[in-house]
């Protein structure tokens, strides 16, 4: 109970009752200078909010159904179709539960089409409020050209993933005319690939692709690069980004490249890394040099090189043990900057202090913190 509250009547004497004055001193303080440029603020807001929810809703819907032509196309077996399409709604739909306007999968589909799906994909619809995704779903249309699709060449998946972003395009022109292509949240602006040529070996080499982060929100992109250090990305990335503001960089060997491209009016354009990623990785990235800018809105663990990197560090056996960090602040004998070292910081205390990182971003949106992951 709060205490010197008056009673309605507490103010009758001299001063004649409270109850009398007070409606007259609120309705003084509506229409007051002070309270105009407040409820202007609140409008403003509110508009914001309901266009990153339109925004939101028309990206979810037209990256699930172009997903599924794409699934309907190439006909995978029935259970990487099943697995696809759960990890595609389950994660297009814990977007929609972390937005400031809290969204359900109906507010995606519309009702008879959310009803089909969900009883042929139970799983997403029944775990998106309480379980993790792995993947931004741009992440997963790109595990699904390399893994389903089988694109193993650059140009085999620049046309895999240019065919998609049309087919998202022409139907958001039909759909949404006003919605410029950079408004639709689920495509990812940039990605990259990595791969590592041996010495005297003239065979061909796997390319290793990765996205930037396809969300919106910086708590969104803080919980997912969270995630994925936890989850998905390799200990060295993960190592790179969790010190990405300390001048702690990862070695890699000379034999390593890293290219990545800007999607726009159609096509891929060669783009440098940002300076996050000249930060956090000594690699050769092709080109090094024509972003000039020094502060950027992005943390670090949105670009597409993290992931790509790092599915490289997985993807060839023995690399890892030739990555090493640009730790000096310590001198020791052995040096404590090798691989083993970086293994070592993330079970110590990396892995626990993202967890934790985790768990308070997720109570920001009132989000079960029992990180629990989504496995179809």
């Amino acid at each position: 109970m709060l205490r010197d509250t008056p009673s309605p009547c507490s103010g009758a004497g001299t001063h004649g009752c409270l109850c009398s004055t007070a409606p007259l001193s609120f309705l003084s303080l509506l229409q007051g200078p002070g309270n105009a440029a407040f409820q202007d603020r609140s409008r403003t807001l509110a508009r914001k909010e309901e266009k990153d929810k339109f925004q939101l809703q028309i990206s979810g819907n037209l990256f699930i159904k172009q997903f599924l032509h794409l699934l309907t196309r190439l006909k995978p077996a029935e259970n990487i179709t099943e697995q696809y399409m759960e990890k595609v709604l389950h994660a297009v739909f814990f977007f929609g539960r972390l937005n400031r306007r809290q969204m359900t999968p109906n507010d995606f589909l519309e009702p008879s089409f959310s009803q089909r799906l969900q009883q042929k994909y139970p799983q997403s619809f029944q775990q998106y409020s309480t379980h993790l995704p792995s993947l931004t779903p741009y992440s997963i249309l790109l595990q699904f050209g390399n893994e389903v699709a089988g694109c193993r060449t650059q140009n085999e998946m620049e046309s895999f993933l240019h065919e998609f972003n049309s087919a998202v395009q022409t139907a958001m022109k039909k759909q949404v005319p006003n919605l410029e292509p950079s408004e639709f949240i689920f495509r990812a602006a940039v990605v990259a690939y990595s791969f590592y040529k041996e010495p005297q070996k003239e065979a061909g080499f796997p390319l290793f692709y990765g996205a930037s982060l396809s969300c919106k929100g910086l708590t969104e992109k803080k919980i997912m690069i969270s995630i994925l250090c936890l989850r998905m990305w390799h200990k060295a990335v993960a190592f790179a980004v969790y010190h990405g503001q300390d001048n702690q960089a990862i070695v890699f060997p000379d034999e390593v490249k890293c290219r990545a491209f800007c999607y726009s009016n159609g096509a891929f354009t060669e783009k440098p890394p940002c300076v996050n990623c000249k930060m956090m990785y000594h690699v050769a990235f092709q080109p090094f040099e024509g972003d000039n800018r020094e502060n950027i809105k992005w943390p670090h663990g949105n670009c597409a090189e993290n992931e790509c990197l790092s599915k490289l560090l997985q993807g060839v056996p023995g690399l890892q043990e030739r990555v090493v960090s640009t730790d000096t602040s310590v001198i020791h004998n052995p040096p404590q900057n090798t691989y083993q070292a970086i293994e070592q910081e993330f079970a110590n205390s990396i892995e626990a202090n993202l967890t934790n990182q985790l768990i308070m971003l997720l109570q920001t949106k009132n989000f079960p913190h029992l990180l629990q992951f989504f496995e179809p």
